[in-house]
């Protein structure tokens, strides 16, 4: 998908997938904030479809939203990629209007990278922390 582009043009890429691409992302209403090498900042707006039965974030819609965020940030290495493996703490409820995930790398080597993000409320709580190892798709040849 990203062979022989820059890192100018995968980041386009990348934000033209999440703006256009039907899926997930798109259904969920998941947008970008910022991207860049081996980061990417995205946000979800809390509504009334998004709340678990106590009035809160539902989990899967914040795991959702920091395997999304680490997921783009990883492809900013220039490969599509797959979750290998993924876990979450969740450390605060998910309040507020809007939940903002900030993902960066930890590791990055030939074929997997591990990430790490951050999600937070809109009122800069710290409400989970993810970690995920994925799996770069290297274009066969």
């Amino acid at each position: 998908m990203f062979k022989d582009k820059t890192k100018e043009e995968i980041i386009a890429e990348i934000k033209k997938y999440v703006e256009e691409t039907p899926g997930f992302i798109k259904h969920n209403q998941i947008h970008f904030e910022d991207i860049g090498e081996n980061y990417a900042k995205m946000y979800v707006d809390i509504t009334k479809d998004s709340l678990n039965p106590s009035n809160i974030a539902h989990g899967g819609l914040i795991f959702g939203l920091a395997d999304s965020v680490m997921g783009m940030a990883a492809r900013t290495n220039g490969y599509n990629v797959v979750t290998i493996s993924s876990d979450i703490n969740y450390l605060k409820p998910g309040k507020g209007k809007r939940l903002t995930a900030v993902a960066n790398a930890l590791k990055v080597g030939r074929n997997t990278a591990v990430f790490r993000a951050d999600i937070y409320t809109d009122e800069n709580v710290l409400c989970a922390t993810s970690t995920a190892t994925y799996f770069f798709l290297k274009e066969t040849e």
